[in-house]
C-alpha cells in the first residue's frame, strides 16, 4: 500500500486507540491498539524513527571527501541539520479522509484488527517496516498487514501516537501498589531494543 494519510485516535467507549491508514489507490486499513501495546510501542517507535531520520539525513549529505575546509564542514553540518528538520516535519492540518467503507484488503474483512503483536524493522534502504498482527485464541487464521514508511511518515505516526496517548490519559494513571502488582497476571511486553534486528511487541 502506498500510504496517503494516517490517523490515530482515542476511542473512549473502547478505551483503545484506533489506527487508520488510507492508500493513494483507495481503501483503508484499520487496527485497534490496546493500552499495553501502545505504551510498549511508543519508546521503540521513538528510538527507531530517530535512527531512521539520522540514517536518511546522513545519506543525503555528501561524505568521505578528504581534507575538506572548516567552511565545508560547517556547510555539511548545516545541511544535515536542515535535512533532519525537513524529515521531522509533516502535514497535520489536512483532515483525514474516511474510507472505512472500502477495506484496502478484502481478506481482512470490515472489522479493525485487534492487535496482539507489532513488529518494527528499520531496513537498510532507510524505510521503516511496520507489521501488525491479530493472533487470537480459536482464530482460524492470523490477520495481519504491513506498511512501509519513510521518515516523514514514521515521524508523523509517532506524533499522532503521542497526541492520542495524551487524550487517553493513560500516561497519567496512578502507579499500581505492590500488592496489586503481586495479584496481577498481566505479562509485560519485552522492550529490549536492538536496532540491527526487528523489534517485536506481543
Amino acid at each position: 500500500m502506498n500510504i496517503h494519510q494516517m490517523s490515530v485516535s482515542y476511542v473512549h467507549e473502547q478505551d483503545r486507540l484506533l489506527i487508520r491508514i488510507n492508500g493513494k489507490e483507495g481503501g483503508e486499513l484499520r487496527a485497534w491498539l490496546t493500552r499495553r501495546l501502545a505504551l510498549a510501542l511508543l519508546p521503540i517507535l521513538s528510538q527507531t524513527t530517530s535512527e531512521q531520520i539520522k540514517k536518511v539525513a546522513a545519506a543525503a549529505v555528501t561524505t568521505a571527501m578528504p581534507a575538506i575546509s572548516l567552511d565545508d564542514q560547517r556547510g555539511r553540518l548545516l545541511a544535515a541539520f536542515e535535512t533532519e528538520a525537513a524529515l521531522r516535519s509533516g502535514d497535520f492540518e489536512t483532515p483525514y479522509q474516511d474510507r472505512q467503507s472500502t477495506p484496502a484488503d478484502p481478506v481482512l474483512g470490515p472489522e479493525p484488527l485487534l492487535l496482539t503483536e507489532v513488529k518494527v524493522t528499520l531496513l537498510g534502504s532507510g524505510q521503516l517496516r511496520l507489521q501488525l498482527f491479530e493472533k487470537l485464541p480459536g482464530q482460524e487464521a492470523v490477520r495481519n498487514f504491513q506498511v512501509m514508511m519513510d521518515p516523514k511518515l514514521s515521524n508523523g505516526l509517532l506524533h499522532l501516537l503521542h497526541q492520542s496517548l495524551n487524550a487517553s490519559q493513560w500516561l497519567h494513571l496512578p502507579v499500581i501498589s505492590p500488592l496489586e502488582e503481586v495479584a496481577t497476571t498481566t505479562e509485560q511486553a519485552d522492550l529490549s531494543l536492538d536496532l540491527s534486528k526487528p523489534k517485536y511487541l506481543n
